[in-house]
């Protein structure tokens, strides 16, 4: 005797047919959102930051993608760009550590030697050493080399006889020079709250130098140090107002790889021309610091301007003076005085009231 199953009412049987059919629909989005998603993955793969040639944006589906745009992450940026700093600050503490030991030749080349197989391993990956040094402007990355070598030793320099605290506050006049720069150099109209900035920022440098670093105000305003940091800066702001003019006709890993050699180049010219100096086995530890946190610098930072917008990036950016004055404090005993940090604050506050005009 067969299984005889019980009747079905009309409403059942409607119940019964609307149920696959929506399952099918609902597999018919799933595999359309996959396929969407597919898309997108394989635009963005196409759609590389490090590629010249693609285009700025583009369309899939209401969804328009970026050129090397990641899905915005405020709190992702501003922990790669505190890394970043940090990488700073540990770099210009370990240059103040070897100062007093090493000449500054000596320290920018064996940095420079221990940063180029990273920054090569960072290339490799963002695109291939061949495209990484694939350009055509050539005159350029040599003149930004030159600028970077000028930056690097300046600053090095300086920081054997200028305070930590002292060297990194007046390194920070950099920005301000952008936007002394930027209207002669690549026309950018400069507003009247950015030139605030800039008189804010510069009386700040004022009160620094006023307050003399520690010593006499006379011997610290004469002294060649100083003006070696603020020769660093302008050739660091030059290179700043160069990333502009390169802005969408070089790629980012290219315009950092290049600026690397020149330094290592004449730094080592002039290392064989002097004395060299061999390192200590404790000191081989501070080198590496300083060339691995040059190396990634860039890189971190570059990474964290993908996740979020300069404006919210910018605050962090100042994160580097608490560490360098943190490690000022543990390793030399150095507390700024209360003119160099009221120097500092108009400095930052200068800094930023130029950024939000720029904005």
């Amino acid at each position: 005797m067969g299984l005889r199953l019980p009747s079905i009412s009309p409403a059942g049987s409607f119940v019964l047919n609307l149920v696959p059919r929506w399952f099918q629909m609902r597999a018919s989005q799933g595999r359309t959102s996959y396929c969407r998603i597919r898309s997108m993955n394989n635009l963005v793969k196409e759609v590389s930051p490090l590629s010249p040639t693609s285009p700025r944006d583009a369309v899939v589906g209401d969804v328009q993608v970026k050129r090397g745009a990641l899905p915005e992450s405020p709190w992702k940026g501003a922990a790669l760009m505190s890394a970043a700093m940090f990488c700073a600050a540990a770099i210009d503490t370990s240059v103040k550590a070897l100062a007093g030991s090493y000449a500054t030749a000596e320290i920018v080349l064996l940095r420079t030697l221990f940063a180029l197989p990273v920054a090569l391993s960072i290339a490799h990956r963002e695109g291939g050493f061949v495209e990484a040094f694939r350009t055509d402007l050539p005159l350029w990355h040599l003149y930004r080399g030159f600028l970077a070598c000028g930056a690097t030793f300046g600053f090095f320099y300086g920081l054997k006889f200028v305070p930590l605290v002292t060297a990194v506050l007046l390194a920070y006049v950099a920005p301000l020079l952008v936007v002394l720069l930027s209207y002669p150099l690549i026309g950018e109209r400069v507003g009247l709250r950015r030139w605030i900035g800039v008189l804010v920022g510069f009386s700040g440098t004022v009160s620094i130098v006023a307050s003399g670093g520690g010593v006499e105000v006379s011997e610290f305003v004469l002294h060649p140090a100083v003006f070696a940091i603020f020769g660093s800066a302008t050739c660091w702001a030059l290179i700043l107002v160069s990333n502009r003019q390169l802005a969408g006709r070089e790629r980012p890993a290219t315009l950092a790889i290049y600026m690397m050699p020149i330094s290592g180049l004449v730094a080592l010219i002039l290392t064989l021309a002097g004395d060299w100096v061999t390192p200590e086995g404790s000191d081989w530890g501070l080198f590496a610091i300083a060339g691995v946190g040059s190396a990634c610098i860039h890189f971190l930072a570059a990474v964290a301007s993908r996740y979020a917008r300069a404006a919210t990036l910018a605050p962090f950016e100042y994160s580097n003076l608490i560490w360098v004055a943190i490690a000022s404090w543990l390793f030399w005993g150095e507390v700024p005085e209360l003119l160099t940090i009221a120097g500092g604050l108009a400095i930052l506050l200068g800094g930023f009231i130029a950024a939000r005009g720029h904005n």
